[in-house]
């Protein structure tokens, strides 16, 4: 897991996570939302740089998710 230090790089890190994992694996805001546990409308905070995960458990689950998507391909 990536180390995060300051609040703006970790929302950057975030958004551009919940963006590469909505564009590249063509997922949905409600997919995404599913697999990871949250609301739509968080990933659309996260997305947009609105809010951060509130927990590392959450952190972890996107790298998790990152990874178990780029091993199907």
């Amino acid at each position: 897991m990536r180390k995060i230090t300051g609040k703006n790089k970790g929302a950057d890190m975030v958004k551009r996570d919940v963006q590469d994992l909505i564009s590249r694996y063509n997922l949905s805001r409600e997919d995404l939302a599913s697999r990871l546990g949250v609301s739509a409308m968080t990933i659309y905070r996260w997305q947009n740089g609105k809010a951060l995960p509130k927990s590392r458990v959450v952190l972890r689950a996107i790298e998790d998710l990152k990874t178990e998507l780029a091993s199907r391909r």
